[in-house]
């Protein structure tokens, strides 16, 4: 029932039917603390393999608490404040082969890594319940009470968001290996760090009063503001890169089918953020902001045929876009370069004469000329 109930408020969550994902989450937790599922001695009496059954069950409760904290606005982590001495999960390879993991590893033993002279070699989802961890101590500070502390912290947590980058051995680096295939809870991982940037940065900058900004998107409407630490200007740039970033991970073409719902928020609030840049920077950053934008409405519209939720952040980012785009359309503004000058006059008339390009884009269409790799293959969870 534990596993039954988280997997369904994940798909509640991709319907958008919210307070029943909520519902639904809130049980499965109580019902695994209730169980003592966050104790090792929970597992008195099972084999190796339903060890690891159960262990993934708990941590994918932490993590799936700690995302769902963030979307859904809330200050704290509570779960994450539960004590529990549960090994971590091994490789996902292991675990599909059928065989139990020959050594456990706690948490204390992967935080004690980075002081280690030789590498160890830790499964992916330690580097994504890391990842949560960190997010954790950004929701901590943008709810609260003491502004001082948390002042002084956000450099703290923003230095944690960076190093987790460069402590990843060589192949957690890179989420498609050289055979193509694909580290689905890699994916997640960096989709993380990437969106607790953008929740630390984005409250903190000069973003903030853009039409983007206020505009009523699910899952991309921006917190209060909250007093920088720095210049409004650095947090903006921190939050645009870690935007980018987490864009570039939809550029990598993979099937959509294989993604979290959760992707879905990561790609509105990276709109968000595209289109609040946008608004702000000159000519010349158009046409990059455009693009990702576009690439975002395009993965959006693919996860449409399967979440609803999709759909309809879809329309809300697309509607917040072409008032965005509709300002830079009728002023004057730099073309890419072409060889020849007449296509150039013909684009230019084109473009100033086209209000309403994005409502008849077909994005579709676009992603069908992008030489997308069909026989990619995909080892990641089912």
């Amino acid at each position: 029932m534990v596993q039954a109930r988280l997997l369904f408020s994940i798909a509640l969550h991709g319907r958008h039917e919210i307070q029943e994902a909520q519902k639904m989450l809130t049980q499965s937790t109580q019902l695994a603390l209730h169980l003592g599922m966050h104790e090792s001695s929970f597992f008195a009496n099972e084999s190796p393999l339903e060890e690891e059954s159960w262990r993934r069950t708990w941590w994918e409760i932490y993590v799936v608490n700690g995302y769902m904290s963030a979307i859904w606005r809330k200050s704290g982590f509570n779960i994450g404040k539960t004590f529990s001495d549960l090994p971590l999960p091994c490789e996902e390879a292991a675990y599909l082969s059928g065989s139990s993991p020959t050594e456990t590893i706690s948490l204390g033993e992967f935080d004690a890594r980075l002081y280690a002279d030789e590498e160890r070699r830790f499964s992916s989802f330690c580097y994504r319940i890391e990842a949560v961890r960190i997010l954790a101590r950004v929701l901590d500070l943008n709810g609260a009470q003491d502004v001082q502390w948390a002042h002084n912290e956000v450099q703290s947590v923003d230095n944690a968001l960076a190093a987790w980058s460069h402590h990843l051995p060589p192949e957690k680096v890179e989420i498609i290996n050289t055979l193509g295939q694909v580290d689905e809870i890699m994916f997640q991982a960096h989709m993380i760090i990437q969106y607790a940037s953008i929740y630390l940065h984005f409250p903190r900058s000069n973003l903030q009063h853009t039409i983007a900004a206020n505009a009523d998107i699910t899952c991309g409407r921006r917190d209060s503001h909250v007093s920088p630490t720095s210049t409004p200007h650095m947090h903006a740039i921190k939050a645009t890169e870690a935007s980018k970033q987490l864009t570039n991970l939809a550029s990598l073409r993979l099937p959509v089918e294989n993604h979290s719902p959760f992707f879905i928020n990561g790609l509105a609030l990276s709109g968000v953020v595209q289109l609040s840049a946008c608004s702000l920077h000159t000519c010349d950053c158009f046409h990059q902001h455009r693009d990702r934008v576009l690439l975002i409405l395009g993965v959006l519209k693919s996860m449409g045929r399967i979440w609803p939720f999709s759909q309809l952040v879809l329309q809300q980012v697309k509607k917040v876009a072409a008032k965005v785009f509709d300002i830079f359309v009728q002023a004057p503004m730099p073309l890419p370069q072409v060889s020849n000058s007449a296509s150039t006059e013909q684009g230019e008339m084109s473009m100033g004469h086209s209000s309403s390009w994005l409502d008849t884009l077909d994005i579709q269409t676009l992603q069908g000329m992008m030489n997308f790799d069909t026989e990619m293959e995909y080892t990641g969870p089912i």
